[in-house]
């Protein structure tokens, strides 16, 4: 592995990722449908740039609703990435697939309204729509 590259890959070793440079987030995301993609009670993205992340293998696609895809891999099934089709600049690679998931701590929660009720949190977290609200703030012209 090169320097400042983070790599990856599904369960069964079809599908791998290589990804120049460090995400620009990492986030929990408690949504019912992110939920359900990952089957865990939380899911967790890492957010880059498309043109950063490159696939190997068969990853296969499935559009989960008119405004977003789920990346897998057809053999194992494994859960790979998500992409919103309203921001393809942008995909969001699954933390656990990661060869190092403990060098990318997640920094937000989104969807905390979904947050199943019995799950605690590591509440020091900001929300996403809370760090949007902040940048937005000190930088108006970012909008």
């Amino acid at each position: 592995m090169r320097a400042g590259e983070i790599t990856g890959g599904c369960l069964c070793g079809d599908v791998r990722f290589h990804a120049s440079g460090a995400p620009r987030r990492v986030t929990h995301c408690h949504c019912d449908m992110c939920r359900r993609a990952v089957g865990a009670v939380v899911a967790t993205f890492a957010t880059f740039e498309s043109s950063r992340v490159e696939w190997r293998g068969p990853l296969s696609r499935y559009d989960s609703s008119d405004r977003a895809w789920r990346g897998f891999c057809p053999r194992c099934g494994s859960s790979l990435c998500f992409g919103y089709k309203p921001r393809p600049d942008r995909i969001y690679v699954t933390l656990g697939t990661f060869d190092d998931p403990n060098a990318h701590p997640a920094s937000f929660h989104d969807y905390l309204d979904q947050k199943l009720s019995w799950l605690t949190i590591d509440a020091h977290l900001p929300t996403a729509a809370s760090a949007k609200r902040s940048a937005e703030k000190r930088n108006p012209l970012s909008r």
